[in-house]
């Protein structure tokens, strides 16, 4: 039969074995590994927040801050310092893509002359 033996409450339990000690050691890395991570996340994430924020509203040229002005029946950022107007994607697929003005056709044919190759139509997709 085996030998039973029993720990009485005063007495201390062995020592760890080594695989044990490993064990917790492991386990430990990994929760300050994800600590670690979470934090730089974290940081990330206000850097592109305060960046955004840096910038917004204000010219990708020279870095003024823009003004909103209506164009018809939409809306457009122009800079007062280098006079660049700025679109939103909607706004440069309504004046490309959608309508067929004397301005949506002037404004094509100049992207047309600037960029190298051909603008999508509406019915070959975007």
């Amino acid at each position: 039969m085996h030998e039973f033996t029993h720990r009485l409450p005063h007495e201390p339990w062995s020592k760890p074995s080594r695989n044990e000690e490993e064990y917790f050691r492991r386990l430990e890395y990994e929760t300050r590994l994800e600590a670690a991570r979470h934090r730089e996340e974290q940081r990330q994430a206000e850097e592109r927040e305060r960046t955004k924020e840096l910038h917004k509203d204000h010219c990708p040229r020279c870095g003024s801050r823009l003004v909103h002005v209506r164009l018809r029946d939409a809306w457009a950022d122009q800079c007062p310092s280098c006079r660049g107007i700025w679109l939103d994607r909607d706004m440069f697929e309504l004046f490309t893509h959608r309508v067929r003005t004397p301005l949506a056709e002037w404004f094509r044919s100049t992207l047309l002359q600037h960029s190298l190759g051909e603008l999508p139509t509406e019915k070959e997709g975007r």
